[in-house]
């Protein structure tokens, strides 16, 4: 039998990051960040900690965001921790392992990720921590499970936090195009060891959370810095855009160009190299895209408390190889059917291993569906892997997540608290 690399890479024993390795990797991350005209700032109350072993608290803006926060680091002795499902990538798996990376079943219960994040710190190092989960959709802030900050507490570790300004300008979550801009990573102390001991959780999570928080289109209101790209910044916009506001109609959006209209009632709509929303034709309620993409998830929370409410749509199914890494997180197709959410989970109806399932997901343990590009989304269930591509409708794969992670919120009451702070 095939070795399982998903269990090898979970259950082995965690070692010093290979320093070779790591400044190899650090050096690449610098000449990338030097390229797309990334700057570091270091508070004071960071540089007494440089030298020493800490926590990194790193917002989550851009996929690439890990580049430019490893680029910034003098001592490499770090852990990072990221979503099992990324380990799977061709050239990455070996070089993951040998950089001490900590791989995590993204947003369920994984005590084995905390105990190996322990191990961590008795070996001296430092450990990396992105608390979204995922990358941000819109350009502002995601939930921060509460949990991260008991973790937090346990190791009581200094903390340092990370932010990444312009990151999401620089690659959004609905285009691949990289524009060229201005990123700026600031790293500052956040909690020492006489906070944990004089704050309680409650006074611990508003810090942590008042200081973390980003908003990309607030914080270059006024800084007059262009992102440019090959493509218009508008372009894919529809990727997570689906509801007019001028009709309410959904999955009618198309972008040519550098203009986005609506197929049903003809509004249209442009956006500047600063990422301004341009109404061409008729009233836009709204002057950015994080705006426009809360209203949505305004719109669908509403929706969801009708029982009526349901999505259903054709789809692959698809899971993690475990026994072979090749392109594409190593994805194996297993079958085909319908999925259909309502406001009591996910359901899949089809084939799995050329056996007919039917497969239900309880919204209590569904957090929400990490979508991409590729018009598929993904997430771990009680530490399984699935893999939904859409066959059809592709454009409202942000509703699927935006009402996946709103149905959850009804069901725990922790979550739903998280997301007060942001949306």
């Amino acid at each position: 039998m095939k070795a399982n690399l998903q269990e090898k890479f979970k259950n082995r024993k965690i070692k010093k990051p290979n320093p070779l390795l790591a400044k190899i990797i650090a050096s690449a991350f610098r000449n990338i960040s030097k390229k797309r005209n990334v700057s570091f700032e270091y508070a004071d109350d960071f540089l007494k900690l440089q030298d020493k072993q800490v926590i990194y608290l790193c917002q989550h803006r851009s996929s690439d965001d890990y580049i430019y926060v490893f680029a910034g680091l003098k001592h490499l002795n770090v852990h990072a921790l990221c979503g099992m499902q990324n380990v799977f990538q061709k050239y990455l798996y070996t070089l993951l392992k040998h950089l001490g990376v900590i791989a995590k079943y993204l947003y369920q219960p994984d005590m084995l990720s905390i105990k190996q994040m322990l191990q961590a710190k008795k070996l001296g190092d430092s450990l990396m921590i992105f608390p979204e989960g995922i990358q941000s959709t819109s350009g502002s802030t995601h939930p921060i499970n509460p949990a991260t900050l008991k973790f937090i507490r346990k190791t009581g570790l200094p903390v340092v936090l990370v932010k990444v300004k312009g990151s999401y300008f620089t690659k959004t979550r609905y285009s691949k195009d990289i524009k060229k801009g201005k990123i700026t990573v600031n790293y500052s102390k956040l909690f020492d060891a006489e906070d944990f001991k004089n704050l309680s959780e409650e006074e611990l999570y508003t810090k942590m959370f008042e200081n973390f928080k980003y908003n990309e289109f607030e914080e270059h209101k006024n800084d007059n810095i262009e992102f440019v790209g090959e493509k218009p910044n508008i372009y894919g916009l529809d990727n997570i855009i689906y509801k007019c506001p001028c009709c309410e109609k959904e999955n009618n959006f198309v972008v040519e160009n550098d203009t986005m209209t609506c197929k049903n009632c003809g509004l249209k709509v442009k956006m500047d190299n600063y990422y301004n929303l341009l109404p061409v034709n008729k009233d836009l309620p709204f002057s950015n895209t994080d705006e426009w993409y809360k209203w949505q998830r305004k719109v669908v929370k509403e929706e969801i408390l009708d029982d009526n409410f349901s999505l259903s749509a054709k789809v692959k199914l698809n899971t993690i190889n475990p026994t072979k890494i090749t392109k594409n997180y190593s994805l194996l197709n297993v079958g085909e059917g319908v999925i259909t959410l309502t406001n009591k989970g996910l359901r899949y109806v089809g084939t799995r291993y050329d056996e007919e399932v039917d497969l239900f997901f309880d919204a209590k343990a569904l957090y929400s569906l990490s979508i991409s590009l590729s018009y598929d989304f993904d997430f771990y269930y009680k530490n399984e892997y699935f893999n939904f591509k859409l066959l059809e409708n592709e454009k409202l794969m942000a509703k699927w997540m935006l009402a996946t992670e709103e149905i959850h919120s009804l069901y725990d009451p922790a979550w739903a608290d998280a997301n007060k702070w942001v949306y």
